[in-house]
């Protein structure tokens, strides 16, 4: 009898520990000021189907990091990283002029493209999105000319936030897409 009440705890703990749906609220106490932290591609990532794109789920320190809370690269103080909404994929309207200038830049280069999240969702639902949010992103430039085979993908997921308070100024900064030359 103990062994099933012991099994049924288990289970209803790993049922509602899932992921919640409903957006964070804000801590109105913490400031808005971003920190950043180091970013690096991990020489044990896995790569997905895309044999361009790699998740990376540990990175190291990277000064550049602190140009992407900016609002840009730090490969490249001219490319401004993509930003996108909430649990989405899609590239914003408010993003598009950003969009052209960048692929302006780097339509001839060989470019990676590094997908973030913020710290909402599990592990793998955040690598998952990251690589959406970068394959967008490509797709975006590939479409506008670039050579689909110049550019490489990766996954951060939420391990290379660039901003860490709790407002959504700063978890609207980690939900982004940096671009990285070589």
């Amino acid at each position: 009898m103990k062994n099933i009440a012991f099994l049924s705890a288990t289970v209803a703990m790993l049922v509602l520990s899932g992921c919640s749906t409903k957006e964070p609220a804000i801590d109105a106490t913490a400031s808005t000021a971003g920190s950043s932290v180091g970013t690096g591609v991990n020489p044990n990532a896995t790569t997905s189907t895309d044999s361009n794109a790699v998740i990376a789920p540990i990175t190291n320190a990277n000064a550049n990091d602190t140009a992407a809370a900016n609002g840009t690269n730090g490969s490249d103080a001219q490319l401004v990283s993509i930003l996108f909404d909430y649990d989405k994929f899609d590239i914003r309207e408010d993003m598009q002029a950003a969009m052209t200038k960048n692929t302006l830049l780097v339509k001839e280069k060989t470019i990676k493209l590094e997908g973030n999240c913020d710290e909402f969702g599990s592990d793998e639902y955040n690598f998952a999105l990251g690589l959406k949010r970068a394959n967008a992103v490509k797709t975006a430039l590939v479409n506008s000319g670039a050579n689909a085979d110049s550019i490489s993908m990766v996954s951060f997921g939420e391990s290379n936030p660039v901003c860490l308070e709790k407002t959504q100024e700063c978890w609207a900064k980690n939900r982004r897409v940096d671009f990285k030359l070589p």
